[in-house]
């Protein structure tokens, strides 16, 4: 088994074909570059069993030779130091079910894997391989032109791979670097693999969720945060086509995960203290702004507007007020769409990738911060939850007396103590730390949902002072005012019942032992 380092880039095909035989990138090779045909074919079962697992399957035609591969990491790729691969020559071209014993095919029953495996789709790829020695470190060049194909359908591949064969991750920074800036590439947040599923799927844009993330218990401190940062980073990359498609839940998960890797950053702000890594926490919080106003005024409408309108009798009103609100959701829709189709989002989740696979946080040599760096990430997560978790259990206990200000930062707090729960899941599933988990995630889920409505109130107040300042149409503006006032109305009616549910909230998570003692 072996653990990659390597960082994806996609590029059009024409620069990446150059690319081999730039001048600058030769004069690194350490041998001539070495061309060949890569057939590769994907399997799974009907119901994508080894999909959902994070496992991926292949077979791979490599001249005469065959290659079986298992892959295995959240849904297939969550990062370099998570990721972990079997590879063994075989002699045909299916699976060899005697050569897949001590991988992460041991968890599916053996026979039933055999009746149901299937081909899903084929990579065809021409790859030009080139072994480059960079600042001391040995890093393999791959260019990988080609088609993803299932039965019906076909998708164009250029992609240039950087894979870590020894020494520093740092090099493989600074080579990806350059190469991103002689050719205008992106971030490959997408394997091919997962290109090859979603063609499968159906080809058609779909708002993709959060995964899993699985981290091992020997990793260090810094090798967790890469896993984490880069899993978060996939998950708000992926839902790019989603977003340019205009599908609110692809706005959604993307703010998710923006949210969920804005957390981590929190969480291991204490490794982060550089300017490199300042920089990267205002380009997320500038993409974040640019999606929020969509993503507002649908939870606005679908949580606010239409349940009141189906069950009131005279909704002309609300009508009027959804048409607007509507009218205006469009706009913000077009506004999330250019922010993630510009050169500024591309540079955005590049230089994020690369700065969470080996950034100047990863190189600092400040002992006390080092020290800290390489140490156990059980031992770094379990204090910072501890630390985490006194703080809100301080505020829980005046909740009564916070104003909606303090309410929103308790809010935000509950809601990073429940993303760290679930970044740090895979090190708690021994004995009775699962179910200790499970109740505190739940309690903090709790009280992240009864404080955000409370938050809500003031939002849907700020909206309507920004929605009924004169306007053209000034006819309509007292139907506008008057749905406004009534949805007002009921939620500040609500305030007393959910400032309850939080404090009950907020007493369970107090009461919940700690699952990482």
């Amino acid at each position: 088994m072996a653990r990659e380092i390597e960082v994806k880039l996609q590029a059009p095909a024409a620069v990446a074909r150059r690319l081999i035989d730039a001048p600058w990138l030769r004069r690194m090779e350490a041998a001539p570059p070495k061309r060949e045909r890569l057939v590769s074919v994907y399997y799974d079962t009907a119901h994508r069993a080894l999909r959902e697992k994070g496992v991926s399957l292949r077979v791979r035609r490599i001249g005469q030779k065959r290659v079986q591969t298992v892959k295995a990491g959240p849904r297939g790729t969550c990062g370099p130091f998570c990721q972990h691969e079997w590879e063994h020559e075989i002699d045909g071209d299916r699976p060899a079910f005697d050569r897949i014993a001590d991988t992460a095919l041991d968890q599916f029953p053996r026979k039933r894997l055999k009746r149901e495996l299937r081909p899903i789709f084929t990579t065809d790829i021409t790859r030009a391989a080139l072994p480059l020695r960079c600042d001391g470190s040995v890093i393999e060049l791959a260019v990988d032109r080609g088609k993803v194909r299932t039965r019906r359908r076909s998708a164009a591949i250029s992609e240039i791979e950087l894979e870590l064969k020894a020494g520093d991750p740092a090099a493989l920074v600074k080579l990806a670097e350059r190469i991103a800036r002689a050719t205008h590439a992106s971030y490959g947040a997408a394997s091919k693999g997962e290109r090859g599923h979603a063609l499968a799927r159906a080809g058609e844009p779909a708002a993709v969720g959060a995964r899993a993330i699985v981290l091992d218990p020997a990793m260090t401190a810094g090798e967790a945060f890469t896993t984490i940062a880069l899993s978060c980073l996939h998950d708000f990359a992926a839902n790019r086509d989603a977003v340019l498609a205009g599908l609110p839940e692809g706005v959604h998960q993307m703010r998710i995960g923006l949210r969920r890797l804005r957390a981590a950053l929190s969480f291991f702000k204490e490794l982060l203290q550089d300017r490199e890594s300042a920089r990267i926490r205002r380009q997320l919080k500038w993409l974040l702004g640019e999606l929020g106003p969509a993503r507002d005024l649908d939870v606005f409408i679908d949580e606010s507007v239409v349940p009141r309108q189906r069950t009131r009798e005279d909704g002309r009103a609300l009508d009027t007020l959804k048409s607007e609100l509507q009218h205006r959701r469009e706009a913000c829709i077009a506004r999330a769409k250019k922010a993630v189709a510009g050169d500024r989002y591309r540079r955005v989740v590049l230089d994020t990738a690369l700065w969470s696979t080996g950034g100047a946080w990863s190189r600092r040599a400040e002992r006390a911060l080092a020290e800290r760096r390489e140490g156990k990430i059980a031992d770094f997560a379990g204090a910072e939850l501890a630390r985490r978790e006194h703080k809100i259990e301080k505020r829980v206990k005046r909740l009564a007396k916070l104003d909606p200000r303090r309410r929103h930062k308790l809010r935000i707090a509950a809601k990073k103590l429940r993303y760290a729960d679930e970044f740090f899941a895979s090190l708690y599933e021994r004995g009775s730390r699962p179910r200790r988990l499970k109740r505190h995630r739940k309690a903090a889920k709790a009280l992240q949902s009864a404080l955000g409505k409370l938050t809500d109130m003031h939002v849907h107040d700020a909206m309507a002072d920004n929605f009924l300042r004169p306007q053209r149409r000034a006819a309509k503006k007292p139907q506008k005012a008057f749905g406004f006032g009534f949805i007002s109305g009921e939620d500040h009616a609500r305030a007393k019942s959910l400032l309850a549910e939080a404090a009950k909230a907020g007493a369970a998570l107090n009461k919940a032992k700690p699952f990482w003692n």
